[in-house]
């Protein structure tokens, strides 16, 4: 959890240490604060410290110890990393914000040692790293839906501070279906498809917004004149 007004000072008493407020973070927290009371949403907060080129925690730190901003997120390199709208929520939400130390979750009131850097958690989704939003050239994500045995393949733009003007969506099953066809009607085989082999033989999904309507026929399956497929040097594309 990003600490973004607090910082380690020795202790007024004179032994060991105590949170105090970071006199250069500080002020941004408090105008983020007041720009929530007044009733701006994070999504426009975000875009506004974006707009203005405020570094975000990751990128200050960075400043302050002589290296470059930003670097390489989900498979993009950024000169500097954006502000999403997910981050301040959980900052804003962490009681870090009122000077608690924080560990696994919960207020330290005790000494508390790390266990070491926490595993990246794997996934099961088909498509990811595959399928791409042809609005804004990100990656889309996997998104459960409550109460149905599928989910969503979605555009993340908002997620990652950006603005996508055409955000893509469709149901996963369909959009892993017409993967794996494209991928076996282009190596003409009917091996197993993975995701490790859609990686591997640089397989690429890209999707358009649908359009709204439609009528019964939407709920048969994809429109396909809105996916594409490459496959390393070799490009499949159904229209219909």
């Amino acid at each position: 959890m990003l600490r973004l007004s607090y910082r380690k000072a020795p202790h007024p008493s004179g032994s060991g240490w105590c949170l105090a407020p970071d006199p250069e973070s500080a002020p941004l927290v408090r105008a983020i604060v007041a720009d929530v009371e007044t009733g701006m949403s994070l999504i426009a907060i975000a875009r506004k410290l974006n707009d203005a080129g405020v570094p975000v925690p990751r990128d200050h730190h960075a400043q302050l110890q002589g290296r470059p901003m930003g670097g390489r997120r989900h498979g993009r390199d950024f000169e500097q990393f954006r502000w999403p709208s997910g981050t301040l929520s959980k900052v804003l939400r962490s009681p870090s914000l009122v000077g608690h130390r924080i560990h696994k979750g919960q207020t330290v009131r005790d000494p508390a040692r790390s266990s070491g850097s926490r595993p990246r958690r794997s996934t099961n989704a088909l498509l990811t790293a595959v399928a791409h939003c042809s609005g804004c050239d990100g990656r889309m994500y996997f998104a459960a839906r409550d109460g149905y045995p599928h989910g969503d393949c979605a555009c993340r733009a908002t997620a990652r501070g950006d603005v996508c003007s055409a955000p893509a969506s469709m149901r996963s099953d369909w959009l892993e279906s017409y993967a794996v066809t494209q991928y076996r009607e282009a190596t003409r085989t009917n091996v197993p498809v993975t995701r490790e082999i859609l990686l591997k033989s640089g397989a690429r999904v890209t999707v358009a917004k649908g359009r709204c309507g439609g009528g019964p026929a939407r709920l048969t399956g994809p429109g396909t004149s809105r996916l594409s497929f490459v496959l390393g040097s070799c490009t499949g594309r159904h229209t219909g």
